[in-house]
Parts: C-alpha cells; structure tokens; sequence
C-alpha cells in the first residue's frame, strides 16, 4: 500500500479516537488494488497510558461464528455431517424436534432460545464471571421447553444453536472444538496469534473495559476476572491482521470449495427494520449478509462483549477488486464501530 494512502487511513482512525466510546481502535484492510494496511489508535491501558498497537490480540466474540460454520462445511465436505439432518443424529441427549437441522442451527432458524438472552445471564454473569454455566445448565435452561418458533418458519439470533454446533464439531471429530480450530483453519493460514480462548486471561490480550460485570457500573479492565467460558459458542483470541487473512482466505477459496462457499453465503431474511447500516439485513452460514449493501453485497460477522467489540466486513466488489475490513475496539460499547467503517472505506474510495 502506498505511503499517502496509508498515511491518509491511520489520520481517518487517529480522528476518530476523538470521538470513540473506547479508549482504543485497531484496523486492518487487505485491497486486492491497493495492497494491505495495519493501524492502532488510541489506548491500550488508561491507567498507564500504553499506546494500542497493531499486533494487540483481543476476544473476537462472535466473529468466532464464521470459523465454527466454515469447520461445519468442512465436515459436510468430507461427508462427516449432513447440512439438512436433524442435530439429534449427532446429538441424541437433545429433546428437540427433527426440523432443527444443522443449517438452520447454522443460519439461526431452529427457532431455539438463546441463553444470553435469559433474565438470569447478565445477572449471574456480573455475579460470577469468572464462574461461567455449563453446557448442561444451558441445555435445561433452552432447550427443555417449545421452540420461538417452528423450525425453518423464523429467524432469531440464538448463542444457544451454536454452542450445540461447537458440540457437534467435538462428538463427530473426537477433538476439542480448541484443536479443530487450531488443526484445520490456524494451522493452514499460517495464523500465529489466533487460538481458542480455555481460561481467564493471563496476560496475553490488551486490556478490554467493560462497566457491566461490578453493581457500581465503573468502567474496568475485566481480562482478569471474565471466564471466557460464558460464551458456550467457543471464544476466539486474534488480531485484525489475522482475521482479515482469515476472511480473505474464506473468500479466496482457501478454506472451503467452491459449492460450500456459496452454501455459506445464501441467505435468509433477520426480518428486522432496515438498519442505518443495513438497507436489507440477512444472515447466511456463520455470515451476516447484506445484498443490498452495494460493491456485491456485505459479508461479514460482528462480535460484542465484556471488554471488547468487534467487526469483520468483507465486500466482492469495491470499486472493481475485493476488500475486507476488520476493526477491534478494547470496550464493550454496545454498537460495532459503523461509522469508523463507512470512513476508512470512504478513504479507500478517494485513493482508489
């Protein structure tokens, strides 16, 4: 990448701290036209006032989706896993009904209950983060009970269908959800500082704030007390240099063949309103998806939680090549950083 555009992105990201809810950004392009770009914004730690630096490994929180659908494809790819049978061929404990497949447990349209969504999550959590539920106890808390709605007739986010996919993945392959990741996507990529997260932070990652996980609501680092085991789903560690690879390989071809690929980006409806950033808002395959975003739709996946927030977006067509973006923020801000997007892309564009 050039030195003036380079340049130009890292003034655009600088800028934006200025009027970002959290104390520091990371970004990474990769512009098949333009070539890569890697930039840090702000803080890392308030109290000693470390710069945020490129390189800093953060939880990806739902970003960890995609890699649970793309070893899901992968399975189907070696006829381990059938896309369309019913979870209970490969999870017999479960008392759901034979329309919740796997795709609809994968496009979130078995019409299971998430757990974060129960009264008791964030009340338990902030009492206990360093002690998360079990997969037992969010199997009677979700799926005990009726659906939200008949498999296939709806669509609702659910971290419960994907904690029975990171199930899946370990009874059908015999090896921790940790190792698949490891041995099947990081592995091949070449990827150095991505891996499953198993404890509580010892070090590695930057500091992530979060006022949620204290009854005074004070904004503190919590990589020391938050079990990464609240996220039944699995829990990623990377950087945005490594999840742009990630996102890159995915659609290079480099992960997945090419009919799986387009399995993985056929989507459904969320049914929502249109969102100021989302005209026409789907969800694919560990994908949200939007066809009407323009530059050959959007495809991508958001992640939020205690310490960080995060955001992939992947577009076919900008401008003529492919470009993906992935942007960190070390606090938990309730919204993914929408506007920091739309303005490194609109820099991307003047430079192009």
């Amino acid at each position: 990448m050039s030195p003036d555009l380079q340049q130009a992105l890292q003034k655009q990201l600088s800028r934006w701290q200025f009027f970002a809810p959290c104390p520091g950004a990371n970004a990474s392009v990769i512009d098949a036209g333009a070539g890569r770009w890697d930039g840090a914004s702000g803080y890392a730690d308030i109290d000693s006032m470390q710069p945020m630096m490129p390189e800093a490994c953060c939880y990806i929180y739902s970003i960890t989706k995609t890699f649970t659908a793309v070893l899901v494809l992968q399975l189907a790819e070696q006829g381990a896993v059938s896309l369309d049978a019913p979870v209970i061929d490969y999870l017999p404990e479960l008392s759901l009904p034979a329309a919740v497949t796997v795709r609809r447990l994968l496009n979130h349209t078995a019409g299971i209950p998430s757990y974060t969504d129960l009264p008791a999550y964030m009340p338990e959590n902030r009492a206990s983060p360093s002690v998360p539920w079990t997969y037992e106890q969010v199997l009677e808390y979700t799926c005990g009970g009726e659906l939200l709605f008949p498999a296939g007739e709806g669509w609702r986010y659910s971290n419960t269908g994907y904690m029975l996919l990171h199930r899946l993945i370990e009874i059908v392959t015999g090896n921790s959800f940790a190792a698949s990741i490891a041995r099947h996507i990081v592995a091949p990529l070449g990827l150095k500082d991505t891996y499953v997260a198993c404890g509580v932070d010892e070090g590695r990652l930057v500091p992530g704030y979060c006022p949620y996980l204290n009854d005074q609501q004070v904004m503190q680092d919590v990589m020391r007390i938050y079990h990464p085991g609240w996220c039944l789903t699995g829990l990623i560690v990377s950087t945005t240099k490594e999840i742009a690879s990630f996102y890159q390989a995915l659609f290079d071809g480099r992960l997945l063949n090419p009919a799986s690929l387009q399995q993985m980006m056929s989507w459904t409806s969320c049914g929502n309103e249109p969102h100021p950033f989302f005209p026409r808002p789907g969800y694919g395959l560990g994908l949200m998806i939007d066809p009407a975003w323009g530059f050959g739709g959007l495809y991508g996946h958001g992640g939020d939680g205690p310490g960080f927030n995060t955001w992939a977006m992947h577009l076919p067509d900008f401008h003529g090549r492919p470009l993906t973006l992935v942007i960190f923020c070390n606090a938990s801000m309730g919204a993914h950083p929408f506007q920091l997007s739309k303005n490194l892309l609109r820099v991307l564009a003047e430079h192009r």
